[in-house]
């Protein structure tokens, strides 16, 4: 079971310093100073950290973030993040992170929605409590490791038996018998499942943008569909090291999976709605034009349609990843070819 009450509060300080390392913040200052429980007063936030965003016309801009560490085995109460929120009027960061070893009580979510109600705070106030600590760690094993956190990887359960066994296994696949298999699938999985894959064997060739407004497909010289892939694959594969065909496959199928991986979901639909609301928050900017401030508008909209389409994406992607498994990994895993004795 996931969860923070075997640390103390200056270990959750720490690990919140070290969690947001991992999560590329960069400049970060422990306000503790020595990282012990006798040192100075941390003045109403516990760490200072910068997060470097590209915004969308393409300008990098450093975010501040003040980040406060409450480490409760019961609900956090309103009176412990009042400080936090004097400084961050004072100073006015870009964004007040409070992080709950366990979740705010009730009052002080409602305390919270009332202050931004009321006082309209010129900061993006976030929360992460135990879920959201949970999500975010997801697959840094080292910082779990460090912190006592369970480390299993959530996907293992659904990952097919062949998928395991292909990329587990030595496996020498003939070019020849990849393409018989593959022109055996449905087209709309075989597609769904491979077209990354297509492109990055076939490499197509990009004309020069003229007017600077054309989008990549309409820059491409060319095709990078199914039928190109099966010609490049029987005209090089020969070349090719013996090993080539399960590379190139398991590239796929590791793409295939982040689709349709289910137990990322949660963290997917957060992540973006998270996005959406800082959009929105910028979009509120006084200082900006109307058109920049559509097109915030229009990336949180973005977001949250991805965010709600999300479940229904991933399912079919599920869906194609077992398919591809039955009728085309476990057929690979039935050749068996040896080098050639000399």
């Amino acid at each position: 079971m996931f969860n923070l009450n075997h640390i103390d509060e200056t270990r959750f300080e720490e690990f919140c310093f070290d969690l947001l390392k991992h999560l590329d913040f960069v400049n970060i200052s422990w306000r503790k100073g020595t990282g012990l429980a006798a040192s100075p007063s941390d003045q109403g936030r516990d760490i200072e950290a910068e997060l470097i965003r590209r915004d969308v016309d393409g300008s990098v801009r450093n975010e501040k973030w003040f980040v406060e560490c409450k480490h409760y085995t019961k609900g956090v109460p309103p009176d412990k993040i009042q400080g936090a929120l004097a400084w961050a009027n004072s100073k006015r960061p870009d964004v007040l992170l409070i992080i709950a070893s366990n979740f705010l009580s009730n009052s002080t979510k409602n305390y919270l929605d009332d202050y931004k109600k009321e006082n309209k705070p010129p900061y993006h106030l976030k929360i992460w409590e135990l879920k959201d600590i949970e999500h975010v760690t997801t697959g840094l094993q080292d910082l779990r490791a460090k912190y006592e956190l369970p480390t299993e990887i959530p996907y293992l359960n659904i990952l097919n038996k062949y998928h395991i066994t292909y990329i587990a296994s030595l496996q020498i696949n003939s070019a020849e018998f990849l393409i018989e298999i593959m022109d055996d699938l449905h087209a709309t999985h075989r597609d769904r499942a491979f077209d990354m894959l297509y492109h990055d064997v076939v490499r197509p060739k990009y004309r020069q943008p003229t007017s600077g407004k054309e989008i990549l497909a309409e820059l491409k010289i060319d095709e990078d569909d199914y039928p190109a892939f099966r010609e490049k694959i029987l005209k090089s594969a020969e070349r090719q090291s013996p090993g080539y065909i399960q590379q190139i496959v398991s590239f796929g199928l590791a793409y295939l999976f982040q689709f349709a991986n289910t137990t990322a979901i949660p963290e997917f639909i957060k992540r973006n709605e998270d996005v959406a609301e800082e959009f929105e928050a910028r979009s509120r900017n006084p200082e900006f034009s109307d058109e920049r401030r559509a097109r915030f508008m229009k990336m949180a909209a973005l977001s949250r349609k991805m965010a709600s389409e999300m479940p229904q994406r991933t399912a079919q992607y599920h869906e194609t990843y077992q398919y591809i498994c039955e009728n085309m990994i476990k057929k690979l895993l039935s050749e068996k070819m040896y080098p050639p004795k000399d």
